[in-house]
């Protein structure tokens, strides 16, 4: 499989390869992070998040930490953390490069459209 063969990326699928690149993060994490960087435009629902991060995972887009989660506060299971992979960066920054790519050809009809 391409990177080419994969694009465009689902939005929640570039937020959460967004968010794992600053660093590991957990499912609620994720979707904290993914709701603070789209002003709560976006929202995971934790459901759908399991499934889509083991099709990620399945993917090799991510994969679960060898790290604990230290922030759990309660006698509960340790959260499942997760981190972006080397292929995973190779996806973001392929999708990055695609969307700014129909940026520049989108910003000049704006600008025109508005003379």
């Amino acid at each position: 499989m391409t990177l080419s063969s994969i694009q465009p990326l689902a939005p929640r699928d570039l937020l959460i390869l967004v968010v794992l690149a600053d660093g590991p993060n957990h499912g609620y994490g994720l979707i904290k992070s993914v709701e603070e960087r789209t002003d709560a435009g976006v929202f995971l629902d934790p459901a759908n998040l399991y499934r889509v991060l083991r099709r990620m995972s399945g993917l090799g887009w991510i994969a679960e930490s060898g790290e604990s989660d230290a922030t759990r506060s309660n006698s509960g299971p340790p959260r499942r953390i997760y981190e972006i992979t080397e292929r995973g960066r190779h996806i973001l920054a392929a999708e990055v490069s695609r969307l700014e790519s129909l940026l520049r050809h989108a910003r000049p009809a704006l600008v025109e459209g508005d003379r």
